[in-house]
């Protein structure tokens, strides 16, 4: 997955308890929060490829 779908998915997870008016569970909340996290490190990665796979002009 990239930074993108980590990103909706954890979106997903929290807006689905905000539609049908119950609370996030700490459960809910916890997994949102792991996918936030996994969806920095895909968006740091992909930084780090992009910024590495331009030629350099010396």
């Amino acid at each position: 997955m990239n930074a993108a779908e980590y990103r909706a998915a954890a979106e997903r997870l929290l807006a689905k308890d905000r539609y049908s008016y119950q609370a996030i569970t700490p459960y809910d909340f916890r997994k949102a929060e792991i996918l936030a996290q996994l969806a920095i490190s895909a968006a740091t990665s992909e930084a780090t490829e992009a910024r590495t796979s331009q030629p350099v002009d010396a």
